[in-house]
């Protein structure tokens, strides 16, 4: 590694990394601004991986009225041409920037057009280990911290869209579905779009019932792994999340993915909800305490399932509920007695050795409690 392409003179770096647009101007295509250097460390095509790597973590401290119009236009074109080394570099930067900045980085308007690109990213196919799957994991870490920093903000750049989001909690029902969820658009909140994916086949339902009225607009379908590339974002943005947020995070998406299990088509989704909703106990731990009683309803519907994911998917959220804190397990002591019944249950008849053994594990662990 050359040492001396970053024996920067620090007045210049510091003056750079602290801009603030309005006390003065930087002109990019100066090939002596700090800010083209490091672009150019962490964007060329043919750089070493760890100056790369270090470059792009540096344009993550950039002020974002500067950083981000610039690699929202090079995500954009790396993503025309799936240029992966750079989209990956790009989503670094866009992470660190996110993590360092705050919401003054997810209110840019720049954010709006990497939020898209990221959608059409995750749209790609691919296979487990590959190269494109790589950069996938990329989009969903980014958009998770996205999630995250809106959580973080203040109530007045959530805007409306956290009222509807709390009225989830209180007034759901079966075949009822909120009026935001037709509203796709990235740009109103993230945690919204998340969800609105994962539950297109319940609002295809919906749209169709005299709830939804003639010139409502249809959603285009979009492929199973998407949707599932969306649970993945909630359950990484469980373990993003702060202490601070997590209370907020609970009230946001729990109430919605409890009812969401019960009206979605796709198994394999209702799956992937599922297991969202098992890492929000292991991660969010007490902030879950509201839900403790559904959520072992839930596990034990899920039991019921006809496929072999979905019953251990029930068993092991059933389990990670369990092994809650105290609060949780008394507050979900009531219902220990038919779960002790379904288990019992299920270690005798159900097809698949290894939910057989959760479910003995399980009825081990109420027997001697």
């Amino acid at each position: 590694m050359d040492l001396d392409c970053f024996c920067f003179d620090i007045s210049k770096i510091c003056s750079f990394l602290l801009a603030i647009p309005g006390y003065g101007s930087i002109d990019i295509n100066d090939h002596e601004c700090v800010a083209m250097l490091l672009l150019n460390r962490a964007l060329g095509k043919f750089e070493f991986e760890d100056v790369r790597k270090l470059a792009a973590e540096l344009c993550g401290r950039i002020h974002p009225q500067v950083l981000l119009p610039i690699l929202s236009s090079h995500l954009e074109l790396a993503a025309d041409s799936q240029d992966i080394v750079k989209i990956k570099a790009c989503l670094f930067s866009v992470c660190t920037s996110l993590v360092a900045r705050g919401r003054d980085s997810l209110s840019q308007p720049a954010m709006l057009k990497i939020q898209k690109t990221i959608k059409t990213i995750l749209l790609w196919p691919s296979l487990d280990g590959d190269e494109v799957s790589k950069a996938q994991h990329g989009c969903i870490d980014c958009l998770a911290l996205m999630i995250c920093t809106e959580l973080q903000a203040p109530k007045s750049f959530i805007g409306s869209v956290s009222d509807k989001i709390s009225i989830i909690g209180k007034n759901f029902h079966p075949g009822w579905y909120p009026d935001f969820i037709g509203d796709s658009a990235l740009g109103d909140s993230v945690v919204t779009y998340v969800i609105h994916q994962l539950s297109l086949d319940a609002v295809e339902a919906a749209s169709t019932s005299m709830l939804c009225s003639d010139n409502c607009a249809s959603e285009p379908s979009v492929p199973l792994s998407f949707r599932l590339c969306m649970a993945n974002v909630l359950i990484s943005a469980c373990q993003k999340i702060s202490d601070s947020g997590k209370k907020a995070f609970a009230r946001r998406i729990l109430p919605y993915l409890i009812h969401l299990v019960q009206v979605i088509k796709d198994s394999e989704v209702r799956v992937a909800c599922v297991q969202v909703l098992f890492s929000a106990v292991y991660h969010l731990k007490s902030m879950i305490l509201p839900y403790s009683s559904e959520l072992l309803k839930l596990s034990l519907k899920s039991l019921e399932g006809n496929s072999e994911k979905e019953r251990m998917a029930g068993v092991k959220l059933m389990a990670s509920l369990m092994a809650s804190e105290d609060a949780i397990v008394e507050n979900i002591s009531e219902g220990l007695l038919e779960a002790r019944l379904v288990l019992l249950s299920m270690y005798m008849a159900d097809p698949s050795l290894e939910v057989q053994q959760m479910c003995q594990k399980l009825l081990a662990c109420l027997t001697h409690s």
